[in-house]
């Protein structure tokens, strides 16, 4: 009876070691690893990693030389988000930058710059384990995004004698309407 038990117990240690190690190996899987799983032939050029929803699982955005920007969600799906985020030569490259709105919530933007020196931004919320677009606008003297999560947009305003004014637009992130509000002078772009 003990031979038989100390085996059965053997036996046990070893099938919880080997699924507890299979579930480890898995969990620490980086993202570039995860992506070139799925496509082997795209090369990496960002990786952000943070926790967009605050339910305690890290989300991980990535964004390629192709300029495809990919979301590996919680579970470690990989989903195209968004295609042709390239900047211009002689500009800077691409971003991503992940910062707050509210207390529960944070978003991820990516920028970059086209000629002659406009800035593309798109700001995107965790929704039903994807990113949704919720911002999208051009600055065509920039685009940044302070400290308390606004995004200011800056922009030539024409006047109809000649020459510009620079113009700002901010936009808020309101929690009861789950949108972003603009305020001042802004121009806004698709159907955010």
């Amino acid at each position: 009876m003990n031979g038989k038990f100390s085996t059965m117990a053997l036996f046990l240690s070893f099938a919880v070691f080997f699924s507890f190690t299979g579930d480890v190996s898995a969990a620490v899987k980086k993202p570039k690893d995860i992506l070139a799983e799925k496509y082997p032939d795209e090369v990496v050029k960002i990786v952000k990693t943070d926790d967009l929803n605050n339910d305690k699982k890290k989300e991980s955005f990535i964004l390629t030389e192709s300029g495809n920007f990919y979301l590996i969600n919680a579970k470690g799906h990989v989903v195209l988000i968004n295609t042709g985020i390239v900047s211009d030569e002689s500009f800077e490259p691409p971003t991503i930058q992940v910062f707050t709105v509210s207390k529960n919530e944070k978003h991820v933007a990516v920028t970059y710059s086209y000629f002659p020196s406009n800035t593309q931004l798109y700001v995107y919320r965790l929704q039903y384990g994807t990113l949704s677009k919720a911002l999208q606008l051009m600055g065509d003297q920039g685009v940044q995004i302070d400290s308390k999560g606004k995004v200011h947009q800056y922009w030539k305003n024409f006047s109809d004698e000649g020459g510009w004014d620079l113009a700002e637009g901010i936009f808020t992130w309101s929690t009861k309407t789950n949108k972003y509000k603009g305020s001042g002078k802004y121009v806004q772009q698709g159907n955010s």
